[in-house]
Parts: C-alpha cells; sequence; structure tokens
C-alpha cells in the first residue's frame, strides 16, 4: 500500500510549480540552442526574432507532448497492466501521437513569422518529421530528468520509512546500504545477488544487471554487514535471496543464483554456507 502511495505521489506531484519551472527551462534552453542553430533556412533573421519563433514552437510543443505521455501512460498501463515493456512502449507512442498533432500546428505558426513556400498540406509531412525529431530529443531530455529525479525521491522516501520504522542499528545498516547501491548507476540499482571480486575490481551482480565497481571486497562486505548475505568463498559474496538450488561436482558444493549464475563454495565457508542454507 505504501508503494501505491508513493507512486501516486509521483503522478500528482509532476505538474507542481517546482516541475512546471523544471520543464520550462528545459523548453527555453532548447529553444536558445535551436535559435543559435538557425536550422532550415533561417540564417538571415536575427537571434531574437529567431528565438522568439522556436520559443513559441517549443512551448506549444510542451503543451501537447507533456499531455499526450501522461495520457499514453495512463491509457497502457489500463490496457496492458502486465506488459514489461509498456513504459517504452508508451513513450513511443506519445512522441508519434503528439507528433502528428504538433505536425498539423507547426505550419500555422511559422506563418505567423515566415510566409510559406508550399501549401499547408504539402508543408505538414515535413512539419510533422521536424516534429518527430526535435519534439522527440526535448521529450527523451524531459523523461530522463523526470526520472532522474523519481530516482532520488525513492531513496530519500525510503532513507524516511527506515528512520521512522527501524531501530538505529538497523538504520546504521541500511545507510551503508544506501552508500553502497549509489556507487552503481541508477539503471542497475536493483535487489542484490551477488558480488564477485576481480583482482581489485569488484563485480556487482543485482536482478537489473551486472556493474564493475573499483572497490576492495573486503570494504564491500562492510557496507553490507547486516544484509541478507553470506561470504561463500574467498572472492565472492551472495545474497541469502538469490540462491536458488545447490549441487555437487564432486566433493565441491555449487550454488545456483536466481540470475542462472553459479558459485563455488570453498572449504573455508562450506561448514557456514550450509548452517545460512539449513543444510544438511
Amino acid at each position: 500500500m505504501k508503494k501505491n502511495n508513493y507512486k501516486n505521489h509521483n503522478e500528482s506531484s509532476r505538474w507542481t510549480i517546482r516541475n512546471l519551472a523544471s520543464d520550462g527551462t528545459i523548453v527555453l534552453l532548447c529553444a536558445c540552442f535551436l535559435a543559435f542553430l538557425k536550422p532550415f533556412g533561417m540564417d538571415s533573421v536575427s537571434f531574437v526574432y529567431a528565438l522568439s519563433f522556436w520559443v513559441t514552437i517549443c512551448l506549444c510543443g510542451y503543451l501537447v507532448y507533456a499531455p499526450a505521455l501522461t495520457l499514453g501512460r495512463t491509457a497502457l498501463s489500463s490496457l496492458a497492466p502486465n506488459l514489461k515493456t509498456k513504459n517504452v512502449l508508451s513513450l513511443v507512442v506519445s512522441i508519434l501521437c503528439a507528433s502528428i498533432i504538433m505536425g498539423l500546428i507547426t505550419p500555422f505558426i511559422i506563418t505567423r513569422f515566415f510566409s510559406l513556400s508550399s501549401s499547408y498540406w504539402e508543408s505538414v509531412p515535413f512539419a510533422i518529421m521536424a516534429c518527430l525529431f526535435i519534439g522527440g530529443v526535448i521529450t527523451l531530455i524531459s523523461v530522463t530528468k523526470t526520472f532522474v529525479q523519481q530516482q532520488h525521491a525513492m531513496i530519500t522516501y525510503q532513507q524516511q520509512r527506515l528512520e521512522l520504522e527501524q531501530p538505529e542499528e538497523t538504520i546504521l545498516q541500511q545507510k551503508m546500504l544506501m552508500d553502497f547501491m549509489r556507487k552503481l548507476p541508477i539503471e542497475k540499482r536493483g535487489e542484490l545477488i551477488c558480488l564477485q571480486m576481480d583482482d581489485h575490481y569488484l563485480q556487482v551482480h543485482t536482478d537489473k544487471g551486472s556493474h564493475m565497481l573499483l572497490m576492495r571486497f573486503k570494504d564491500a562486505l562492510k557496507q553490507l554487514d547486516g544484509y541478507p548475505g553470506f561470504q561463500t568463498h574467498r572472492s565472492w559474496w551472495v545474497s541469502t535471496n538469490a540462491v536458488t538450488a545447490t549441487k555437487r561436482e564432486g566433493r565441491r558444493l555449487i550454488l545456483r543464483l536466481n540470475n542462472n549464475m553459479e558459485v563455488p563454495v570453498s572449504q573455508t565457508f562450506l561448514s557456514q554456507t550450509k548452517h545460512t542454507l539449513n543444510m544438511p
């Protein structure tokens, strides 16, 4: 229930003054960049005139693309709630639909600043393609910005929950875990599966993928103290929840993880591993 509350809070906060100001800044910067480039044969006009044109275009684009993204995400979530690629699919469909709408509007805006060299309907296909490229780039920048903000808000929200619900020792352990997870790229942060030492580097495996860190193995183990996991080898650590099966290769014990990796258990850590996994 709390997770749903967090998601609802994210959706409602998208249209706050702070987010609108942030989106407005992106629109203005893109308009300035386009006015500086002066594409589509605008070399003969002044920067100020070009800027006024691109501000108008980008502002109208924002008023078209932003609602289209929200409607597309909501519609696809209702029609296919279990679709794994729904976020990407809704983004692509929303950009395409918004570009078509904006392509129909753009020739009217152009006539307020310049004279059209062709008829309205002859201008529409080129306008749609231009809107698809420019609008798509600006939308991807805005979506990336929103994603980073949501990840930051999620981390802050989780930290606040930990402070309210857990004892001081557990809070410290969770803080150390958060510090460790921040070392990973945002797209790789997820449920820890295992760690693998590789010379002076550390290979971190999560349910979102793998990433190599320049970090000592023993320092990682200190930061994960208290996390449900155990060391199986001098260069391996696994999460208890990630172990799905075990097998023997001679006298050697092998752990099968939920990402299909196989992790060796050395004799040094064999007794500890059996105790942790309740093995005879």
